[in-house]
């Protein structure tokens, strides 16, 4: 039957108590949690989000939301996998169990959702007591997921309508997606509207995996949607943004923050809205019997994974910093790479480092916690056309995409949309030359859009990872200071 229903892309929900004369909702959500099972600890000794802080609130909010005879909706916008070891140990499925255990309404499929490969979702999909729901991820035989959810509240009709981003190829490994399309989801939903009947007494609530942008375009195109619940973009968004009179809704990632949005239901739409972006500080309580799971599960993953391998005296963060006692993260896994591999200049992209590495001891759990994924060392030979156009791809990121690049032996300025003065390795770039470069292999593989790394020349893929060069590099320094990191 479950089958059947993921094909026809229906879940039908059961909620007591819809006929009450009450049309009150309460909607709370979150997106991108990224494996944050355990509290986030901080350099100063605080402690933020996790799973058992995000449980305590929703309890507390769905026993108010009962009390007052409010619809109650628990939503994730996706990217629940890929983060720390105690996730990634298991590869999302202690993610998808304590979900389970908060009673999550559904969930929207996001693209790193796939990073485990297919068969690994199906496996999460099945371990799922709510809906996985997206109406645009398709495969030769059609829809691979639920498309959405729906229920009657008294008069109204609520659906839920999932969507993934369509740049999911370019977002996890191409491997990992193989076979499969992501269609436009303006179209896709438009026409799942359509199909449904839509009336005036219809609420449609798109939850959506493809960020704030994305999200603001697909409220112009798509003017029956009234809220979109999204993620991807990380957005953290303190009230609601209104596009086409459409609310759109986010809240950060990694569980520093749980959005919770009131309002009655009235002909269709949400009427005297209220909304909160509550951070989940150490102020908030903990679930006991979900941080009794958790930390259970982390100290059996310290006996495995945290044994010190050595020690930082500076913090070690993700992005650029010139912070006097930060280093960045993505430019020594650059240095590392290069000159491990002896390329003449290497790279990382920004979007591969997902966590602060604090001054102390270091062990191989910080290592994996803040460069989580597999991958793998790869080295090519690019010709100057195709290092100028890595270079412009870079520079039209931006400096704040998850695809903008970490450098090391390469320097260059920018004019306009272009990188010009491109010196490697301390000489102006060389027209006829052939250069020797390492990077990644989901940036070889033409990840985050670097498609002409696919034309790169003797490619060869080390099999070394890219989170052991950095355990190897500390164990050899013994101690990393902002001297040996800028050597």
């Amino acid at each position: 039957m479950r089958n059947l229903l993921k094909r026809f892309g229906v879940v039908l929900m059961v909620v007591p108590g819809l006929l009450l004369a009450t049309q009150k909702i309460t909607i709370i959500h979150i997106n991108d949690t990224h494996g944050q099972i355990e509290a986030i600890q901080t350099r100063n000794g605080k402690a933020y989000g996790g799973f058992a802080r995000v449980a305590y609130l929703v309890d507390s909010l769905r026993s108010e939301a009962e009390a007052e005879g409010r619809t109650f909706y628990f939503l994730h916008a996706g990217d629940a996998l890929q983060g720390p070891p105690v996730s990634n140990m298991s590869k999302g499925k202690l993610d998808f169990e304590l979900l389970n255990e908060m009673e999550l309404t559904a969930m929207a499929v996001g693209n790193h959702e796939f990073d485990f490969g297919q068969e690994n979702l199906n496996e999460l999909v099945e371990i799922a007591q709510f809906p996985v729901i997206s109406a645009n991820v398709t495969d030769e035989s059609g829809r691979l997921y639920p498309a959405f959810v729906k229920e009657e509240v008294g008069r109204e009709r609520i659906i839920i309508v999932g969507l993934t981003t369509e740049a999911t190829p370019i977002g996890t490994h191409p491997a990992n997606v193989k076979g499969l399309s992501f269609l436009q989801t303006d179209s896709v939903i438009a026409a799942l509207i359509d199909s449904l009947g839509y009336g005036k007494r219809d609420l449609v609530i798109a939850l959506t995996h493809l960020g704030l942008q994305a999200d603001s375009v697909l409220a112009e195109r798509v003017p029956e949607i009234d809220l979109i619940v999204g993620g991807h973009s990380h957005s953290v968004l303190k009230q609601p943004k209104e596009v086409n009179e459409a609310l759109i809704v986010q809240a950060g990632a990694r569980t520093v923050y749980l959005g919770k949005l009131e309002a009655e239901l009235k002909k269709g739409s949400l009427r005297g809205c209220s909304y909160e972006l509550i951070l989940l500080s150490g102020k908030i309580a903990e679930e006991p019997d979900m941080a009794a799971r958790i930390a259970e599960a982390g100290e059996e993953l310290n006996k495995q994974l945290g044994v010190p391998i050595g020690k930082t005296n500076v913090a070690l963060v993700p992005g650029l910093t010139e912070a006097a006692d930060e280093l960045s993260l993505g430019d020594l896994v650059a240095e590392i790479m290069r000159e491990e591999t002896g390329a003449e200049f290497a790279f990382t992209n920004a979007g591969g480092v997902r966590a602060t590495i604090i001054p102390g001891d270091v062990t191989m759990k910080d290592v994996l916690t803040a460069l989580p994924f597999s991958n793998t060392v790869v080295v090519m030979e690019l010709s100057a056309e195709q290092v100028q156009e890595l270079l412009d791809y870079n520079v039209s990121l931006g400096p704040h995409s998850g695809g903008t690049l970490h450098l090391a032996g390469v320097s260059y300025e920018v004019e306009g949309s272009s990188a010009i003065n491109i010196s490697i390795g301390g000489e102006m770039i060389d027209p006829a030359k052939t250069y020797k470069i390492a990077t990644n292999n989901f940036l070889a593989a033409g990840g985050d859009g670097y498609a002409m790394l696919k034309q790169g020349q003797n490619i060869y893929d080390t099999g070394t990872g890219v989170n052991s060069l950095l355990v190897r590099y500390i164990e050899k320094i013994g101690t990393i200071t902002l001297r040996s990191g800028e050597e």
